[in-house]
C-alpha cells in the first residue's frame, strides 16, 4: 500500500547561549532519507527554527524529528494548503 505523502511543519526551539553549538551541528545535518525538505526558516527575533518537510514514511519522519532532541526543544505539526483544507470542509 502506497500512502500520499504528507507535509509537516517542524519547529525547534534552543537555548541562546546555544546557538553556536545548534549551528554547527546544522551545517553536519543529514536528513534522512524519505523526507523531503521544502523549505526552512529561521526567526529573526528569537532561538527558533522552522522546517516544512514532506514524508509518507514515518520512520523517516521520527529520524528527522529527534535530530535536535538533545539541544533543544521540537513541535511537529501536520499542514496542508488552505485552498485544499477548505475544497475538504465543504
Amino acid at each position: 500500500m502506497v500512502i500520499d505523502p504528507m507535509q509537516f511543519m517542524i519547529m525547534f526551539q534552543w537555548e541562546p547561549g546555544n546557538t553556536e553549538t545548534v549551528m554547527q551541528s546544522r551545517m553536519k545535518e543529514s536528513v534522512p532519507s524519505g523526507v523531503n525538505v521544502i523549505k526552512e526558516w529561521v526567526a529573526l527575533d528569537t532561538n527558533i527554527v522552522f522546517r516544512l518537510i514532506e514524508t509518507n514514511d514515518p520512520v523517516a519522519l521520527l529520524k528527522d524529528s529527534s535530530i535536535w532532541a538533545d539541544l533543544g526543544y521540537t513541535e511537529m505539526h501536520p499542514v496542508m494548503d488552505s485552498l485544499d483544507a477548505m475544497k475538504l470542509l465543504k
